[in-house]
């Protein structure tokens, strides 16, 4: 059986072993399960109509050549970030620039540093990007500014608000709190969460942010609550399926897993489904693939924080566009997270304060 999982898995991890836990801000508290955790440091507009007036203002600012931004991506096939590319290439077109898709194929720091020193080559007016391992990044952002070229970035944000012009993505402490009372609601208050963690790197910042709103949220509302191993699985489903089995075989106690990351999500499914313990263990991991989504639907796990890698892709480029424009952009913009439960993994939508994002969807 577990021979034909590994196979399973690692079809699985060719495709999904993705970044998750994105973010870089502290918030005080987050969304409760089932709800979208979503907002900015902008002005929201009203409706789909001031979406499509946003476009037609922006798109009559354009200047006579065609504008070209690149989107520098961790992983190019990624999954999540595949949704991230649907709204880069629907802000190109509502707004008239040229949007390329280019990026690492293995999100290592490496390649992605990598890439991004090839398209401050290409000198475009402007770059998109995450820079996952933050400090990792500070002289690839730092050189791509002294180019000229502007640059936001999105999921996880740069070392310093210095080193690019916006962000936009979710607040990881606010997630952790929102997957952490996720877990709770679902085992009782009165319950001690014996709790097994994974995340994609043991020193990931926006996963250790994470992590602490969790355990905020448990010592706030007085949970007992013990962490009794914390695993790195590289947000790979075959790892993350050995790392729960393991550790769940040596602690038999635990009743939840915590995960900072997505592309292990199918794994730890699978772990708690051959263990026998999905009515036992409550694990809440993260973002809305559709293998994630088919866990939840099976069962497998209790819930997925789903960030909203659309408005990443489209705002992330149309503040960009707006910044080599010269207009006044918000410096950072909350994207929010859902919690997706198998009570509304088949009716739930993401919901931006930008109605133009809405309106492409």
């Amino acid at each position: 059986m577990f021979k034909k999982s590994v196979s399973y898995l690692l079809c699985a991890a060719m495709v999904s072993a993705s970044l998750a836990g994105c973010g870089a801000s502290k918030a005080d508290s987050g969304a409760g399960a089932g709800t979208t955790a979503a907002g900015s440091l902008a002005t929201a507009a009203g409706s789909a109509a001031g979406g499509a007036e946003a476009k037609t203002e922006a798109a009559a600012a354009a200047p006579d050549r065609k504008i070209k931004i690149m989107f520098d991506c961790p992983k190019v096939n990624d999954p999540v970030w595949l949704i991230a590319k649907e709204g880069f290439e629907a802000a190109g077109k509502d707004l008239g620039f040229e949007a390329v898709w280019t990026g690492a194929d293995d999100h290592s720091v490496e390649k992605t540093v990598e890439a991004i020193e090839n398209t401050i080559a290409a000198a475009p007016d402007g770059i998109v990007c995450c820079p996952f391992s933050p400090t990792a990044f500070t002289n690839v952002l730092g050189k791509a500014q002294d180019s000229g070229i502007v640059v936001t970035t999105v999921c996880v944000d740069a070392d310093s608000e210095d080193q690019r012009t916006a962000f936009v993505g979710m607040d990881p402490y606010a997630c952790g709190r929102s997957q952490m009372e996720a877990i709770v609601e679902k085992l009782g208050k009165d319950k001690k969460v014996v709790m097994g963690v994974l995340m994609s790197n043991i020193d990931a910042a926006n996963q250790i942010s994470q992590l602490e709103g969790a355990e905020a949220y448990m010592k706030e509302n007085g949970i007992e609550y013990e962490i009794v191993d914390k695993q790195a699985d590289n947000a790979d489903p075959v790892q993350s399926l050995d790392k729960v089995t393991t550790m769940i075989k040596a602690n038999p106690d635990i009743n939840a897993i915590f995960s900072g990351e997505s592309g292990g999500t199918p794994g730890v499914g699978k772990a708690l489904e051959e263990l026998g313990v999905t009515d036992q263990v409550v694990a809440v991991c993260m973002d809305d693939t559709d293998m994630n989504l088919d866990a939840v639907r099976k069962g497998q796990v209790y819930a997925v924080a789903a960030q909203d890698f659309f408005e990443m892709g489209y705002l992330g480029a149309e503040l960009c566009y707006k910044a080599i424009l010269g207009e006044e952009v918000p410096s950072s913009v909350d994207s929010g997270v859902t919690i997706v439960t198998a009570e509304n993994v088949d009716t739930y939508e993401h919901d931006s304060d930008y109605p133009e994002v809405d309106a492409a969807r």
